[in-house]
């Protein structure tokens, strides 16, 4: 994912127009999937929990650590509900986040393919943990 935000940030022009570092303390609320739909990135410092509530009420909880994906649901093409409904991140300690454009991070992942398979992989290892 280094790679990746260094692939993204090489141009400081295009760097300033299309993507944001932020800093968050604990506690914070840094991403809920209700907000920036034309956004994607990544915790680049700390951890975080993902907290999802159903429509069941059961709430799901997700810890989040360096390099996880954020708005990742926004790389789809058609908008499509997330099974979990809404949900946010808050941060478990200070955090630093990199957000991009969506349609800058997806030319920069079809420009070299190496970047989409660092995400594919970060997508995987995050769906395949319950099972490991």
């Amino acid at each position: 994912m280094e790679k990746l935000i260094r692939f993204l940030t090489e141009d400081h022009y295009l760097k300033s127009v299309y993507t944001k570092v932020m800093e968050w303390k604990q506690g914070d609320v840094i991403y809920c999937n209700g907000w920036d739909k034309g956004s994607v990135g990544c915790i680049t410092k700390g951890q975080a929990v993902m907290r999802s509530c159903p429509e069941d009420g059961s709430p799901i909880v997700t810890f989040l650590d360096q390099y996880d994906l954020l708005g990742v649901e926004n790389l789809m093409e058609e908008a499509t509900e997330i099974n979990s409904g809404v949900y946010e991140v808050i941060a478990l300690t200070d955090v630093t986040t990199f957000i991009a454009k969506r349609d800058y991070y997806l030319d920069h992942m079809y420009a070299n393919p190496k970047y989409f398979h660092c995400v594919l992989s970060q997508l995987a290892k995050r769906s395949l943990a319950p099972l490991v």
